[in-house]
């Protein structure tokens, strides 16, 4: 019988000391999982009111979106690193065709904007003349990473525009820049940027509550052979550059 008790402990024991998911990973998590749910329980017992006006009914249902969104997106990437750290995340290498891979992310952009009510930002697109018509990577993978860099940009940038940038250095790299001017980021938040959980200290600590998406991205550009900078300063906005080979 005791035999029996103590088996589930030892098994989480060693899974513990083989991926490092708890407790870095779990622990610190309470509070991003716990907002978006309480924020979709709140409206929702909101909406139920009798006395909702059509207006009130919209502001919920976005608020609801926004937060289902939010929770999801970080479920997803717990997941994913709980497959890198496992070793069982597979890339699959197939032609991304750069033309139409900036077609899809532009429309996924004016969906975000409406998402997060910023369509006063401007985001701008451009694709360099001499780059090729596609490359080879996991094309999955790659608007992941896009995708969480431009929303991340969308939210600290309150005013102003994002550029999205594709450039080719012959025989070397394919490059994404993404450019906003944003709130931008203090020395101590960039060299921390992609830690699981930084202080909350800082001139900018409103910055440090990101989630796991950016630590996502960097393992994600590791695996694929890309490199990742970031260039920024407070109140200046922040440049994020990813190369990946030619």
């Amino acid at each position: 019988m005791d035999e029996d008790v103590s088996k589930p402990s030892e098994e989480i024991s060693g899974y513990k000391e083989k991926t490092g998911l708890f407790p870095s990973y779990l622990s610190g998590l309470s509070h991003d999982i716990r907002t978006p749910l309480n924020s979709i329980i709140g409206f929702a017992d909101l909406l139920k009111e009798s006395n909702v006006s059509r207006n009130d009914q919209r502001l919920y249902s976005q608020m609801i979106v926004r937060s289902s969104r939010r929770l999801l997106n970080l479920m997803s990437d717990l997941i994913d690193l709980a497959r890198i750290e496992t070793g069982n995340l597979t890339l699959y290498e197939q032609k991304i065709y750069l033309s139409e891979l900036i077609e899809e992310l532009s429309d996924e952009v004016n969906e975000m904007k409406m998402l997060f009510g910023k369509n006063n930002i401007q985001v701008l697109f451009s694709l360099q003349e001499d780059a090729p018509a596609y490359f080879l990577t996991d094309r999955n993978r790659l608007m992941q990473i896009l995708r969480i860099i431009l929303d991340n940009s969308l939210k600290f940038t309150e005013k102003g525009k994002i550029s999205f940038q594709v450039s080719y250095l012959p025989g070397k790299e394919i490059v994404f820049q993404v450019i906003d001017t944003g709130c931008g980021m203090s020395k101590e938040t960039v060299d921390t940027l992609f830690d699981l959980f930084p202080s909350e200290s800082g001139p900018d600590a409103k910055l440090k509550s990101r989630g796991l998406s950016l630590l996502v991205v960097s393992k994600l550009c590791e695996m694929m052979g890309g490199t990742l900078r970031v260039q920024s300063a407070v109140n200046e906005g922040t440049a994020f550059t990813l190369s990946f080979p030619a």
